[in-house]
């Protein structure tokens, strides 16, 4: 997992994890943190193999129009069902993406296979909250929360690039590696199109903003990560912003999340919206 930066404490105790595996892992951490790139390295590791991708014994189980149902599990048990050949103690391996999206039933079901767990295989869940799962699953495997790293522990992953560049992207991802490598990686990414919107707002009279308000209503992804996106710019600016800065920034921040809570509550977009730009 050399390749991967870890907040120190993450880092110590996936180590200690590699060092002395269990038949099953939660990796809990906020969306676009890196869960699913710390579980394939945990993986490879563990398999002793140098990836997953094209791996025979491995499977990546993620939910289906937001949920993981019962016929994930069967396909799990059908997949255990295999013999794998080597004399590894693991050759192995299942990864559930947000496992907190498994139904109740799915759930019960996986339950019996951690249980009885197969000798030779390595079960890695990940969540953004280890609440969603059962008791009884939480209590059978060992947990590890994936923390943040860093800016500057993550600014060296992407030599020379244009500092400015950098701290728009980190600003916008919240520090969430997976999510920051995406909005450098790709100029079109979803939260990329948010920031620029976001930034003409902010720069905007109240009339001109109130001008938008129509059309983004028609456009609740957008309106969305617009207010994503000003949350992650006020938090990233409260760290140095003082004096008149500083309350205009607390503003923004208690105002977007308002807002962000009105649009995936039952308020009107418009109304929601309205709101926002009167009172940015």
């Amino acid at each position: 997992m050399s390749k991967i930066v870890l907040h120190p404490q993450t880092d110590k105790q996936l180590k200690a994890f590699s060092g002395q595996p269990s038949h099953a892992l939660l990796l809990v951490g906020p969306s676009g943190s890196g869960k699913f790139s710390v579980a394939k390295a945990i993986a490879e590791t563990t398999l002793q193999i140098a990836t997953i991708t094209d791996y025979p014994y491995s499977l990546h189980i993620v939910p289906e129009n937001a949920s993981i149902g019962i016929e994930a599990i069967r396909q799990i048990e059908q997949f255990l069902s295999l013999k794998v050949p080597g004399k590894q103690p693991y050759r192995r391996v299942i990864i559930i993406e947000e496992a907190e999206r498994l139904t109740q039933e799915a759930q019960n079901a996986l339950l019996k296979n951690l249980e009885e767990p197969p000798a030779d295989t390595m079960l890695i869940l990940t969540a953004t909250h280890a609440s969603g799962l059962l008791p009884t699953i939480r209590s059978r495997a060992q947990t590890i929360t994936i923390s943040l790293p860093g800016a500057a522990a993550m600014s060296g992953q992407f030599p020379g690039l244009d500092q400015k560049n950098y701290d728009r992207a980190y600003a916008m991802s919240g520090g969430r590696p997976g999510l920051l490598t995406s909005l450098l990686a790709d100029s079109e990414h979803p939260l990329n199109q948010a920031a620029d919107y976001a930034r003409q707002i902010l720069g905007k009279s109240v009339y001109d903003r109130l001008l938008l308000v129509d059309e983004l209503s028609k456009k609740p992804k957008l309106s969305a990560n617009i207010t994503l996106i000003l949350q992650q710019m006020a938090h990233f600016s409260l760290q140095s912003a003082k004096g008149s800065a500083f309350s205009r920034w607390q503003n923004i921040l208690a105002t977007s999340y308002k807002a962000s809570e009105a649009l995936a509550g039952s308020v009107q977009p418009k109304l929601a919206l309205t709101d926002l730009m009167l009172h940015l």
